[in-house]
């Protein structure tokens, strides 16, 4: 059974396509967007779990190796330790290594290094999710939970496609609560390692505004609807190809203001359908964009469809 919404995954496989083509990717590109990808990276997936470093200030820690005034040795460390981190993750898919219960240790070690004293550790107490609809299991059944589920990566017996396995595994893991702290981050990097082991460019990044929806998705996959989650981690993957895409063919981009004066419908309608997954905008800062192409893709399709229903496009 399919999680993922067929338009946006048709969107996402062309988009990989027109990214592979370009293959092999200049090395001074490459090389520019990983450095910018990995800040982002770090101060998004932190800032998902209250770190209350902004961007700059993740910046000047992962490349001056400052401290900030007036933010904690902590939040301090949450920035210095991911690059480590996702160099890790980034040598683990180089390798083709698999996913193994040391990977998972040794990747929570290194996210938690001198902030937790269990880091690499699998809890030994039981814990309880603030307003989450699920208990997590017991300590004495995380270590075979989280092999049963590596396992479960691996086969892959209900062949699941890449961003649904990927999608899945996170939402698995975080249900495990393998940790007594550092799960979330652990989770969002062993997911970005099942995508990028099945070709998807480096890296999805879950972004600090989108984090009611990415709560509100997890909270609807406890309940039984994991396309919810699939989806949600979909449309990050396409904004991952987005940003590639645009860096490589630089396309004529238009703010969705802009956007509504070339078609029948209003910002706020465009707005609407960006934030479901319908049409292919993405943000650059807090403002959403689309490039001229995709609109046009849109509208096409939009007509297609009305065509073969009898009616009019509104």
């Amino acid at each position: 059974m399919s999680l993922i919404n067929e338009g946006l995954y048709r969107r996402i496989i062309e988009k990989k396509k027109r990214l592979d083509g370009l293959r092999p990717l200049p090395p001074m590109l490459v090389k520019k967007l990983r450095e910018q990808l990995e800040i982002e990276y770090t101060y998004h997936s932190n800032a998902l779990e209250g770190n209350t470093l902004t961007l700059r200030e993740t910046q000047l820690v992962i490349e001056e190796g400052i401290t900030v005034s007036g933010k904690s040795l902590r939040e301090i460390l949450e920035a210095g330790n991911h690059p480590e981190a996702i160099e890790f993750v980034v040598r683990l898919v180089d390798s083709k290594s698999e996913i193994t219960e040391e990977t998972v240790l040794h990747l929570h070690r290194l996210i938690m290094a001198n902030i937790d004293e269990k880091a690499g550790l699998f809890r030994s107490t039981g814990v309880r999710i603030t307003g989450a609809a699920f208990i997590p299991p017991p300590s004495s059944e995380v270590k075979p939970k989280v092999n049963e589920l590596l396992k479960w990566l691996k086969d892959n017996p209900d062949e699941y496609r890449p961003i649904e396995l990927a999608a899945f595994f996170h939402h698995r893991f975080v249900q495990i609560h393998p940790f007594a702290e550092g799960n979330g981050r652990t989770a969002r990097l062993l997911m970005n390692a099942v995508l990028m082991k099945n070709g998807y460019p480096f890296i999805t990044v879950i972004a600090k505004n989108d984090r009611p929806r990415y709560l509100r998705a997890l909270s609807e996959a406890d309940l039984g609807n994991v396309s919810a989650f699939v989806n949600f981690v979909a449309r990050c993957v396409e904004a991952s190809l987005d940003l590639y895409l645009n860096a490589l063919e630089e396309p004529e981009t238009l703010t969705l203001a802009e956007a509504s004066k070339l078609t029948p419908y209003s910002q706020e309608y465009l707005s609407l359908l960006a934030r479901r997954g319908t049409i292919a905008a993405f943000k650059r800062g807090r403002v959403w964009v689309i490039t001229k192409k995709e609109l046009e893709r849109y509208l096409q399709n939009h007509r297609r469809s009305n065509r073969a229903e009898g009616t009019d496009l509104l």
